[in-house]
C-alpha cells in the first residue's frame, strides 16, 4: 500500500509541474529574441526592431533583435527551429519563408511542422509597373500586347527566387503570357532598367512604386491584392481589370518553435494584435507601403500553408528549376 501510495503522489507531483510548464506564460527572467534572417537596414530588420520595442513597453521585458542573414533565410529559420520552445524566441520572417519549399530541393527543416504561427504580422500590395515607352495603359492592354508579341517584353527583378521575381510569374503564368525575365543585382537596379526601357515590367512593392509613378517616370497598372489597398485607393487592381482573383502580396509573419505552449502562442499573439493594431503602428506602417494583417494563430497558420501551395504550383508552372 505505501509504495502505491508513494508512486501515486510522484505521479501527481509529476502531472502538476508539467501542467504548470505548459500553463505559465512567457519565462519571466529571459530576454526575448526577434530573430531577422536578412542583414540590417532592410525592411524585415526595420520592422523587427519596431516590434520589439512596442513588445518590451508592453510586456516589460528586455526584447532584442537577432540578424541572423544567409542562405535566403534559412540559417534565422534554422534557428528558431532549434530554440527553446518556450515564446522567447520569435522568428519575424517575410513572405519567403512560403516560396523556399518550393525554390529549394532540401531544407534542413519542414516550416509547417517545426514552427508554429503566432500572426502574420503585416501585408503590403505589389504595383504592376510599366515603361513610358510600353503602349499598354492598363492590365488588359498589357495582356493583348504581350500576347501579339511573344518573347518581345522583358520584366525586371531583384534576382532569382526573390518575392518579386516570383510575383511576377504568378502574374505571367495567370496571364498566359509569354514574356522574358531578366534577373538584376537587387530592386534598385530592376527599377533603372525599367526608366531606360531595358525591361517594359516591374512588379514592385508599393512605397517606391507609388513615389516612382507619380513622379511620371513610369506608369502604374494596378495593384496585385484582390482588394484595392487603403494605401493607393484610386488604383486598381489586376484582379478586377483582367485576371480575376489574382493575388499577391508582400507580407511578413511571426513565429516560434514547435512545441511552445499554446498559451504563451497566444499570450505573444495578443501582445503583436494589440501592436500592430495601434494608431501610431497603423500610421508608421502605411509610410511603409505595408498594412496590418493581425490574425489569428489558426488564420496565420492557414495562411502560410495556402501560400506555400500557391508557390508550389507557380514553380512548377513556370519551370523554375529548383536549386
Amino acid at each position: 500500500m505505501y509504495e502505491f501510495l508513494k508512486k501515486s503522489a510522484l505521479a501527481i507531483g509529476l502531472a502538476t509541474l508539467c501542467f504548470n510548464a505548459i500553463s505559465q506564460g512567457l519565462p519571466s527572467d529571459k530576454t526575448i529574441r526577434i530573430i531577422v534572417p536578412y542583414v540590417a537596414g532592410g525592411t524585415s530588420d526595420i520592422l523587427g526592431r519596431m516590434l520589439a520595442q512596442n513588445l518590451s513597453d508592453r510586456l516589460g521585458k528586455t526584447v532584442i533583435v537577432e540578424n541572423k542573414a544567409g542562405a535566403g533565410g534559412s540559417i534565422g529559420t534554422e534557428a528558431t527551429v532549434r530554440a527553446t520552445p518556450d515564446g522567447t524566441t520569435i522568428l519575424l520572417h517575410s513572405g519567403a519563408i512560403a516560396t523556399e519549399p518550393a525554390l529549394k530541393k532540401s531544407l534542413p527543416y519542414d516550416v509547417e511542422k517545426d514552427l508554429v504561427a503566432v500572426t502574420t504580422a503585416v501585408k503590403g500590395p505589389f504595383a504592376l509597373l510599366v515603361s513610358n515607352e510600353t503602349p499598354a495603359q492598363n492590365v488588359k492592354e498589357l495582356i493583348a500586347y504581350a500576347k501579339a508579341n511573344p518573347a518581345k517584353l522583358n520584366f525586371g527583378t531583384p534576382g532569382i527566387g526573390t518575392s518579386v521575381h516570383l510575383a511576377s510569374e504568378q502574374f505571367k503564368v495567370a496571364a498566359g503570357i509569354d514574356i522574358n525575365h531578366i534577373p538584376y543585382k537587387g530592386a534598385s537596379a530592376a527599377l533603372q532598367a525599367l526608366l531606360g526601357n531595358e525591361v517594359q515590367i516591374v512588379v514592385d512593392p508599393l512605397a517606391t512604386a507609388k513615389q516612382l509613378a507619380q513622379s511620371g517616370k513610369v506608369r502604374a497598372l494596378a495593384v496585385t491584392t484582390v482588394k484595392r489597398s487603403e494605401l493607393w485607393p484610386e488604383m486598381s487592381t489586376v484582379s478586377a481589370q483582367a485576371l480575376p482573383g489574382f493575388d499577391s502580396s508582400v507580407w511578413y509573419g511571426l513565429y516560434v518553435p514547435a512545441k511552445t505552449s499554446p498559451q504563451v502562442v497566444k499570450q505573444l499573439n495578443e501582445a503583436f494584435v494589440e501592436i500592430l493594431k495601434s494608431p501610431k503602428m497603423v500610421q508608421w506602417l502605411s509610410e511603409k507601403g505595408l498594412e496590418p494583417v493581425a490574425d489569428t494563430p489558426a488564420q496565420a497558420k492557414k495562411w502560410l500553408t495556402d501560400d506555400i501551395a500557391e508557390w508550389k504550383k507557380v514553380v512548377k508552372a513556370a519551370d523554375i528549376e529548383q536549386q
